[in-house]
């Protein structure tokens, strides 16, 4: 397959340009040039999706669009509000009519499973969206458009919860093994903090690989199989350390669970979460470690 990719030098992207690159052809959108595997199959176009897309510069045809990139300054708001739009939002609706004209049979986003916010129960795709920031309504605007594409073609929404694993820098998993580390304290609202089920990368990544043989319009969650806290996952790290945890409490703020059903994920997309949770924090940590963490 010829795939357009966007955020390939990232978390997610990074893994997915890897798993892919052996047996399709990947052009993918990056901010700056040397940030991807040197393979003959990976084409680097530097393109800031801040500004309009330059659509001559891109394959004139090809098989399927993922869109895995967003703002790098989705916690700056509202400063950063125009760069979040931009990235989040109109460079989806560029994207998707350049899909369209390059007769991309599929268009795969990457949205994130906080749009439907905290439920009691499991989230299941057809709860009703209840984004409670900037950035998550960016994320579900986006839904919106390319769900308006599913006439040109199979128009794809994946909602990624709490995904985490080697490489990955700056975001909860990561920093909560961090804090463990440095002896800083995890917070907590409640005496748990809150309820998820993460996913490690590579599980995603291979659920993201077979959301590209979809041939109709879907949206599915990606998530792990293993229901954890922030307080147990606080605790499993320090086993893995040997470091205890410091907590700080803050007060209950209500039902804080954000777990979703992986039903339709295994149904449609025939993945089942093969990471232990234990086993992906090990690896985290080690990472981490490594590069320097202690």
């Amino acid at each position: 397959m010829r795939i357009l990719v966007t955020g390939g030098a990232g978390f997610v992207g990074g893994a997915l340009v890897r798993r892919l690159m052996p047996d399709h052809e990947l052009f993918c959108l990056v901010r700056k040039d040397g940030a991807l595997p040197d393979h003959p199959h990976v084409h680097s176009i530097v393109q800031d999706l801040a500004a309009p897309l330059e659509p001559d510069r891109l394959p004139a045809t090809v098989d399927a669009v993922v869109h895995l990139a967003q703002s790098r300054q989705f916690r700056k708001f509202p400063e950063q509000a125009l760069d979040i739009f931009k990235v989040n939002v109109d460079s989806t609706a560029q994207l998707l009519d350049y899909g369209r004209r390059a007769r991309a049979r599929t268009f795969v986003f990457a949205s994130s499973g906080g749009v439907c916010g905290y439920q009691p129960k499991p989230i299941v795709e057809t709860d009703f969206p209840e984004p409670n920031n900037f950035y998550l309504a960016s994320k579900y605007a986006s839904e919106c458009l390319v769900n308006a594409y599913s006439d040109h073609f199979a128009a794809v929404v994946l909602r990624y919860f709490f995904v985490y694993g080697e490489g990955q820098r700056g975001m909860f998993m990561p920093g909560m093994v961090e804090r463990v580390l440095k002896g800083e304290p995890v917070l907590l609202s409640g005496k748990a903090g809150i309820t998820m089920n993460p996913i490690y990368v590579s599980d995603a990544v291979e659920a993201t690989v077979h959301a590209l043989d979809l041939t109709r319009q879907e949206t599915v969650n990606l998530a792990g199989a293993e229901i954890t806290t922030i307080l147990d996952l606080a605790e499993l790290i320090g086993r893995i350390t040997g470091r205890p945890p410091i907590y700080k409490h803050e007060p209950e703020k209500g039902p804080m669970k954000m777990v979703a059903s992986i039903e339709k994920m295994k149904l449609k997309l025939g993945v089942a979460p093969a990471v232990p949770l234990k086993d992906g924090l090990a690896r985290l940590v080690s990472d981490l470690t490594g590069a320097g963490g202690r």
